[in-house]
């Protein structure tokens, strides 16, 4: 893999500082009502106490200095890195290449890509007791319960592509979700074992990722209407299922491959197979922290590949 460039730093971290600054106002005077959130908070008050260093010099050095000095000066080391590691991933935009999300993986944690470790995901399922939707353990962390919501809201889809089913919970999640939001889609779920759960807006079925083909009927594939979100959690002949699903995608439909810590090298075949046709959203991997989701880097929207 290329190596990762450093974090923003010096004239062109203040620069974006002040820039993101202006955009927490209008967002808090606008949809916010005035209210600010932790971290609107946060940021103020950072970027604020930063601002009382000399400004001919950079935050970096003055951060570096003051924290050299004896106590009680208040340490920002912690505040400064998280800033630039926001700002960072803020310049860089909303949709990116899976491969410059891997370049910048290096400067967080290593396993997962994120800045607060794996230690905050092992439980986010629940420990010792999963989250439940409908009395069935729900195999969703709590990051990715109010990620797919949201995902769901903005995307609308008409139709959901779940592989994996599991006990069935979140097949039902997703209609209810949809449901929810106005949606009148219907969730097609597929798994070795068909689960017994029942919902108006969801069709079970069975069927063997070792033949991907076999999974969904293929007028099924030809005619359900789009928007899709296609979700990947059955771990199993994972590169030839994506394949197959890439056959029927359009633009604009999500893809999302949940548990990537172990499907990274599969993923980087794939999107280097179809380049420019799957970028990273990063407004559902990071909106809670850099890929605070069990979809680390993982939450794609199919594209049309930019012509030569």
């Amino acid at each position: 893999m290329p190596a990762a460039t450093a974090l923003i730093s010096g004239d062109e971290l203040k620069a974006a500082a002040f820039k993101y600054a202006g955009e927490i106002r209008l967002r808090v005077k606008g949809e916010q009502s005035g209210l600010l959130s932790i971290f609107d908070g946060w940021f103020a008050r950072t970027v604020s106490c930063l601002l009382q260093f000399d400004q001919a010099r950079s935050w970096e050095e003055s951060v570096r200095e003051r924290a050299e000095q004896p106590p009680p000066a208040v340490d920002l080391r912690w505040d400064l890195l998280r800033l630039r590691q926001f700002l960072d991933r803020w310049r860089r935009g909303r949709f990116v290449t899976f491969a410059e999300r891997e370049r910048t993986a290096v400067l967080y944690d290593q396993r997962l890509g994120t800045e607060f470790g794996v230690d905050v995901l092992l439980t986010s399922q629940g420990a010792p007791s999963l989250l439940r939707w409908r009395g069935t353990p729900l195999m969703k962390n709590v990051f990715d319960f109010a990620m797919y919501p949201a995902l769901i809201s903005e995307l609308r889809p008409l139709t959901v592509f779940e592989i994996g089913s599991g006990m069935g919970a979140s097949a039902a999640w997703f209609a209810d979700t949809m449901i929810a939001n106005g949606v009148e889609g219907r969730v097609h779920s597929v798994d070795l074992a068909k689960p017994k759960m029942e919902h108006p807006l969801v069709t079970f079925y069975q069927g063997d990722c070792c033949d991907p083909a076999g999974l969904f009927n293929v007028e099924l594939l030809c005619t359900a209407p789009h928007p899709w979100l296609v979700v990947e959690d059955a771990h199993h002949n994972v590169a030839a299922v994506l394949e197959h699903m890439h056959s029927f995608t359009q633009s604009g439909d999500y893809l999302v491959v949940e548990d990537t810590d172990v499907k990274r090298q599969t993923l980087r075949s794939f999107v280097g197979a179809h380049p420019g046709q799957y970028l990273v959203d990063t407004k559902f991997t990071d909106n809670f922290g850099r890929n605070a989701t069990c979809a680390a880097d993982a939450i794609f929207v199919r594209t049309e590949p930019k012509s030569e």
